[in-house]
Parts: C-alpha cells; structure tokens; sequence
C-alpha cells in the first residue's frame, strides 16, 4: 500500500504486520527488553474517592512523574465500547485507513508514530490522531452505516477524559499552590485523543512498538485496553509485561500491568515547566509481544496555544515562552526542547 502513496506521504504510512513473518532491517532495534527490572516493582496507585488522593498524587509526581489512577468515575462500560471500536478500526484494510493518512507534518490522521523522524529505526505500531472531533478524519475512513457509533463513543469518552483531566489538573495545581490562572490551565480545549494498536512481532526482543519519548502536554492519561492472542496462540507469562514502561532514575525500566478500569497519569514537559521541575516529565516507551496484539488509547490535556508558560514559583529554571513556541521547539529536536529553555 505505501508504495502507491507518494512523496513525504508514503513515510507515514505503516507496513502490512498482518503478512510481515520476519522482522524487516527498517524495524530491527538492539537490546529493548534487556533493562526491564523486576516486575513486582510497580508505579503509584492514587484512588481518586480517597481522602488522601491528593498526598498521593503529590508524591507520585515529585518521585516518579506517574501514577495509577483508579476510582476515575469513567463508566467501565463505555470504556470496553472504547475498546471495541479502537479494535474495529484497526482491523479495517489498510486502503480503507490509508484513506485518513496523516499529512506530512500534520497533526491528525492515521499512521506510523509523529515522533518517528527524530529515531533511527521505525517502530512496530500502527496510530490514529484525533485533534478535537473525530469527525473529518474518520468519516474518510469509516462507511457511513458504521460511522455513528465510532463518532458516539469517541465523543463520550472524550467529554469523560476532559472532565477527568480537569479535576486531576485542578488538584495539581492546588499542590503548586496556583489559585488565580487556574482556568487557563483547567478548562482548555487543546485537547488530543490518540488509539494505538501493537501487533504482534516475530522478534519482539528487537522490535519497539513506541520510542522512549516525553509528552509535550500538562497530563497524559494513558488506557491500556486489551490484549489480544493471535490466532492459535497462548499467551506466555513473559509477554505479560510487554507493552507500556515507564522510565524511574536509578531503577529502569518498570513495566506498568494491564488493569481495564485504570488510567496511567503521565506527567509532561508543560507541568514540568510550570512547578519549576518538581514535578517530572516522565519517560516512557512501549515494547511489543509475539503472542499478543495490544492496543491503548492516549489523551494529551494541553493549554491553549497562545498561552504564555512559566514557572509558577521563583527563580525560575526555565524562560517563559507560548505552548505554540515550545510544540515549535519539540517538533525540531524532540529530545532537547527542555533543556533548551532552562536557565
């Protein structure tokens, strides 16, 4: 299929997994899954119903830049409907997908990581991108008849993410001590939602699904969906920790296990930005299974791209400057967009 796209076009556009039986050079990464530290080590849990959900979530993002969100008030319901329509829309051909290919640059759309160009390899994962409604790109994809109901669900759990994300922000920046600006940061709509599917790989020792990166957003709520057996296929005790890590300094690699009615809360470059680094961006990556595909879904909390960002303590360890500037900064070395505004 990439081959009857031209131009820049062509590179966004992932390589059929389904008759891939060996692991092409092009996707061939060293050592992934050799630094993964022992799986009894786990990442923060914050019941959000607690009454000490806002220690927990203070120390959660001072000491690990995560954590577990449970307790969330998203119906568990709505979220297996999620799952079931992340699922039918990547089984749809890749002609059909291809149809919402994401443009050179663009923001929106199927295809291969954005974050691809900045790695040497490319990963093993297939991606749509939602900015706002769903409606445009998915219309291009999906036939009419079955288009109601993708648009319904992805409409409610947005407006369930968005309100999620502004209570959870809300609480953040009581423990920064922010009271005035409070709904520049809270009531944004530069909100993304973006569905992620993992086959499975004939080598997943040496395949990345996501490459270790940090989230250009104030939160991220990650959901790791479902996993699912390829045909014929067991699911082995090892591949159980496949899929999301995060990064902890002096630790490695923690593997964050799969739990249907949980949220992963990453902490992103803007928060890091706005407590003046005590709270850290988080990195994080995805690795791959040979007996599973995975699939996730991703929603970025973000100000608007006008608004002007600073620490809001002093002396401040990093310059001011707008959302629009620093996604500026990021989408040019997506490595350094940090360090080079620190002071």
């Amino acid at each position: 299929m990439a081959g009857a796209l031209s131009g820049e076009a062509a590179k966004n556009m992932p390589i059929d997994f389904s008759s891939t039986r060996r692991l092409p050079e092009s996707h061939r990464w060293s050592n992934v899954c050799s630094d993964v530290v022992d799986v009894s080590v786990s990442i923060p849990v914050v019941d959000l119903q607690d009454s000490n959900a806002m220690e927990t979530i203070k120390l959660a993002c001072e000491e690990w830049g995560v954590f577990q969100l449970k307790n969330h008030g998203i119906p568990l319901s709505l979220l297996k409907e999620v799952d079931e329509e992340i699922k039918r829309f990547f089984s749809l051909p890749a002609e059909q997908k291809a149809k919402a290919l994401r443009p050179p640059g663009g923001k929106s759309g199927y295809g291969s990581p954005y974050i691809s160009p900045f790695f040497p390899k490319v990963m093993w994962h297939e991606g749509f991108t939602m900015t706002g409604s769903c409606y445009d790109d998915a219309t291009q994809v999906f036939p009419e008849h079955d288009l109601a109901h993708f648009r319904k669900t992805m409409e409610e759990i947005q407006k369930q993410l968005k309100m999620m994300a502004e209570e959870v922000t809300s609480v953040i920046l009581e423990l920064l001590g922010v009271h005035d600006e409070e709904e520049i940061w809270v009531k944004s709509n530069n909100y993304t939602l973006q569905m992620n599917k993992y086959p499975s790989c004939p080598n997943p020792d040496q395949a990345m699904g996501f490459a270790p990166h940090k989230d250009t957003s104030i939160v991220t709520f990650v959901h790791q969906t479902q996993v699912e057996a390829k045909t014929g296929s067991e699911i082995r005790t090892e591949d159980q920790t496949r899929g999301l890590q995060i990064f902890k300094e002096g630790i490695g690699w923690v593997p964050v296990h799969l739990d249907p009615d949980v949220f992963v809360v990453n902490v992103g470059d803007i928060l890091e930005i706005l407590s003046n680094g005590r709270f850290t961006s988080v990195l994080h990556r995805a690795t791959v299974s040979e007996t599973t595909h995975r699939y996730s879904y991703a929603y970025f909390h973000r100000p608007s791209l006008e608004t002007l960002i600073s620490p809001f303590t002093s002396p401040p360890h990093f310059r001011a400057l707008t959302m629009r500037e620093y996604d500026t900064l990021k989408a040019k070395n997506i490595h350094n967009a940090l360090a080079s505004i620190s002071i």
